[in-house]
C-alpha cells in the first residue's frame, strides 16, 4: 500500500525545466526480474513522471515497465522507463530529502513510449497547463 500525501501542488518548478504537471493517479512498476511495485503519479511532463513508492527504490539506472491511466481516459499507458533519481525519505515527515516539496519517491524518464501515448500525455499536460495546474 502507497502511503496517503496531501493531492500534488499545483505548481512544481524542477530542475530540468521541463513543464510538468500535478497528477494523483495510481501506477505499476515492474521491473525486468520481476519486482512489481505499486505507486502514484505525483506529476507528470511528456518526458517522464515522478511517482510515490515505497522504499527501496528500483536503482538508479534501471529500465522497468511503468503502466498508469490519465483518467479519465481508460485506456492504460505502458513504457519503458528509466529511474533517473532518488528523493528518499527525509527526517521531516512525508518529505524527501533532495526535493523537500515531493514526498519519498522517484523520478522516472520515458524510454520506449507507443506515439498515441506520447500524444495523449503531451495533450494532458498542456490541458492542465492551461488551466494552471503546472510549472
Amino acid at each position: 500500500m502507497v502511503p496517503h500525501h496531501p493531492d500534488p501542488p499545483a505548481v512544481d518548478y524542477p530542475r530540468s525545466g521541463h513543464t510538468r504537471v500535478s497528477c494523483d493517479e495510481p501506477c505499476e512498476l515492474l521491473t525486468f526480474d520481476g519486482d512489481r511495485r505499486h505507486g502514484r503519479i505525483w506529476n507528470l511532463s511528456d518526458k517522464g513522471v515522478y511517482v510515490v513508492v515505497p522504499a527501496p527504490f528500483p536503482p538508479i539506472g534501471r529500465t522497468l515497465l511503468l503502466s498508469f491511466v490519465l483518467a479519465p481516459d481508460p485506456m492504460p499507458v505502458t513504457c519503458e522507463a528509466r529511474v533517473e533519481w532518488h528523493n528518499a525519505t527525509s527526517p521531516e515527515r512525508g518529505c524527501g530529502t533532495v526535493k523537500a516539496a515531493l514526498p519519498p519517491g522517484c523520478g522516472l524518464s520515458f524510454r520506449v513510449l507507443d506515439a498515441e501515448d506520447a500524444r495523449r500525455i503531451l495533450a494532458r499536460v498542456v490541458a492542465l497547463h492551461r488551466r494552471g495546474l503546472g510549472g
